[in-house]
């Protein structure tokens, strides 16, 4: 899948330069006697139009189909509250108080059915990273003090998730992260 969106993408890539250039190449100050194109703003008009009505359809394809949209109508199965500090993860089945934080040993989540992690801060912004087994990143969020980012997921191959922070937040970023485990 990600090949073929590869290729797409560079295939899109050489349209658009092959445009550009065709459009430049026109647009040369024509005289009477030239061949050059008599009305070239005519021309790049019709082109802004065609690349903003193209990269209007793209948007509308791939938006919803976004982590961030894919599980929005789906109740989650579990509710997982995540708080980020310097330099921890702090993840709970019940909401974790900022005055006396605690969180529960080990977090489990049911495969195949769609989890909602509810992501802060205590302290500065950080980033909640879902790594899968490989280390390929599956899913993220911002973890920012006073504001809550839901994030909806649905794991379908069982196994041990990494979380780590991708905003560096201070010395001992390195160190933060965390797990979960999908049964």
């Amino acid at each position: 899948m990600q090949h073929s969106i590869l290729i797409f993408f560079a295939i899109l890539t050489l349209v658009i330069v092959g445009v550009f250039v065709y459009v430049y190449l026109s647009s040369v100050n024509a005289n009477e006697e030239s061949k050059g194109m008599k009305n070239a703003l005519h021309k790049r008009g019709w082109f802004l139009l065609i690349l903003v009505v193209v990269l209007a359809m793209f948007a509308s394809i791939t938006i919803p189909k976004s982590p961030y949209f894919a599980f929005a109508n789906d109740t989650p199965a579990k509710v997982i509250h995540v708080a980020a500090g310097q330099f921890y993860f702090m993840m709970s089945y019940n909401a974790i108080d900022p005055k006396n934080p605690s969180s529960d040993p080990s977090i489990e989540v049911p495969v195949n059915q769609v989890v909602e992690f509810r992501v802060t801060s205590l302290d500065v912004n950080h980033n909640f990273g879902i790594y899968n087994d490989k280390n390929v990143l599956i899913a993220q969020t911002q973890a920012m003090p006073g504001y809550v980012n839901r994030l909806r997921y649905k794991f379908t191959t069982p196994g041990d998730y990494n979380i780590f922070c991708l905003e560096y937040c201070g010395s001992g970023h390195q160190v933060m992260r965390s797990s979960f485990t999908v049964k």
